[in-house]
């Protein structure tokens, strides 16, 4: 028999905890139906194995056809757990060779109604062909092909990995023969995801099998740039001026640039309340809200009832509060604590301090607030669980030679870092990068691709970069509309036209980081 002459013993799907939660209430039972279609269309009748929960199961038994050849794996299992029950059915070797097990299966890590069946054949070719251990892709989105792992790979596994079984390959990639795939284009600068484990994912799927019900991977971004909006679907990062104004005078901030004659404003309690009703009524897709713009939310006077609101609001997944930590904290610490923990692990707090020498941080902030900062600090971690705190430090030349002894110090204390690069506000600002890092190529904007900028007043601006190019106001015209407006700003970046921009989208070299 030949060594070549051989068929995946089964594939295996594997549904971890966010996916079972997103297909508990939002089923798709037709893209199921599609994905498994698509397997059987290159391996007949192939034994499928998927995990799921008892609740999903008893709600598709009968909406899957009982020719599917599926095997239901329910009730709670890690990633190794499921995979070391499908070891265990695995059938023996048809060659008996001492020196090679060639029995391996399809690995699925979710629900890919989009696998191309015509890469999924010539990657199961290469791996008959390299007789590899490990066959995986480094470009292709998740959804898109399967892993193929063998028997011999999870004898290897140890008895619980610390993370999921694809990071314990890489971190030891050179114990195994590997075969990486490689398919242009490439699409990584995307961040696609071909799964059904939540809402965004699951429209991006269905508004592309709207276009062409037969899609393969090389038509995905022609089908893109085509249509845009499909791919633009809501914001998932908004970030909200709550209050305008602030009492510090930071060499970083756009307020040195921006018109501050109407401070102080404020963003009224009852208005975030009409706004979040105005957004969760018309965004099906969670997102995240960061409290942050041309001001410091702690100057807010309703900002604990304000806090709540936001973090009780239905599609709000993670709300961000960005400060100096120089006013109020008192006030704030009390509204910490008296938070129900289910709403605290909702929130994250970014500290902005960017240096631990108090001349320098009279310098950069304009106020001698350095110790007392320190002190809030460390009293925000007494109540902040540590996956929630977190201390700033943007990366500038006044502090380029700080940055090892600014992790150290908070790492000691097991507070979370954030290395912030410099933003110039496309030349509005003086030159204080400590390095360049923008890639070379251009590609699109991620802000115009997933942002929401609200100022104080309810405006909506084309991106945190311009903020005078206002697109409408939240409190008076509907979401819709107003994310509409920006669709076409999208679709030339997408293009590569950013001169049709009414933004500085050529001086910019925000483009290319992602919020949320």
């Amino acid at each position: 028999m030949s060594r070549t002459n051989y068929t995946p013993a089964l594939a295996a799907v594997y549904l971890d905890e966010p996916a079972l939660q997103y297909l508990s209430t939002n089923l798709h039972i037709e893209l199921w139906n599609r994905f498994f279609l698509k397997i059987h269309s290159l391996f007949k009748d192939l034994p499928i194995h998927i995990h799921i929960s008892e609740s999903i199961k008893t709600s598709i038994l009968n909406l899957i056809p009982n020719d599917a050849n599926i095997v239901y794996h329910s009730g709670p299992i890690t990633e190794e757990g499921f995979l070391k029950e499908i070891a265990i059915l695995l059938p023996p070797s048809k060659f008996n060779d001492p020196d090679w097990d060639e029995v391996c299966f399809l690995y699925f890590k979710g629900i890919s109604p989009l696998v191309d069946v015509g890469l999924m054949e010539k990657s199961w070719d290469r791996h008959k062909k390299f007789f590899s251990q490990y066959s995986y892709s480094e470009n292709l989105p998740e959804g898109i092909v399967p892993y193929i792992l063998t028997r011999e790979f999870l004898a290897t596994l140890p008895d619980k990995l610390p993370n999921d079984v694809h990071s314990f390959f890489l971190k030891n990639i050179n114990q195994y023969d590997v075969d990486i795939f490689y398919i242009p284009p490439d699409l990584r600068q995307y961040r696609f995801d071909f799964r059904l484990n939540d809402r965004r994912n699951s429209l991006l799927i269905e508004n592309l099998l709207d276009k062409k019900p037969n899609i393969t991977y090389d038509q995905i971004l022609p089908s893109i740039q085509e249509f845009p909006s499909i791919y633009r679907l809501a914001p998932t990062y908004i970030e909200w001026e709550i209050y305008k104004g602030c009492e510090l005078e930071c060499v970083f901030c756009p307020r040195n640039f921006i018109d501050t004659s109407n401070e102080p404003t404020a963003y009224t309690h009852e208005n975030i309340k009409l706004t979040l009703d105005k957004l969760d009524s018309e965004i099906q897709t969670p997102y995240t809200v960061c409290l942050g713009g041309n001001g410091e939310p702690l100057l807010h006077p309703n900002l604990n009832e304000i806090i709540q609101t936001i973090l009780i609001s239905k599609n709000v997944k993670e709300l961000i509060l960005e400060t100096a930590l120089y006013k109020n904290v008192d006030s704030f610490a009390r509204t910490l604590e008296n938070l129900d923990v289910s709403l605290k692990s909702k929130l994250t707090v970014i500290v902005n301090l960017t240096t631990l020498k108090s001349d320098t941080y009279r310098k950069l902030y304009g106020k001698d607030l350095y110790n007392t900062i320190l002190s809030e600090i460390d009293r925000l971690k007494t109540i902040l669980p540590n996956s929630s705190l977190y201390v700033q430090m943007i990366k500038m030349v006044e502090v380029g030679d700080e940055v090892e002894a600014f992790f150290t110090y908070f790492e000691k204390k097991e507070i979370n870092v954030i290395l912030q690069k410099y933003n110039r506000f496309a030349g509005k600002l003086p030159e204080k990068r400590v390095s360049d890092l923008t890639p070379i190529h251009r590609e699109f904007c991620w802000h115009l691709n997933r942002d929401l900028v609200i100022d104080a007043l309810g405006n909506v601006s084309i991106c945190r970069q311009n903020q005078t190019e206002i697109l409408g106001n939240i409190l008076t015209e509907n979401f819709s509309d107003i994310w509409k407006k920006g669709q076409v700003y999208f679709a030339y970046s997408l293009l590569g036209e950013h001169s049709k921009i009414p933004a500085p989208c050529l001086n910019c070299d925000e483009w290319y980081t992602f919020n949320a």
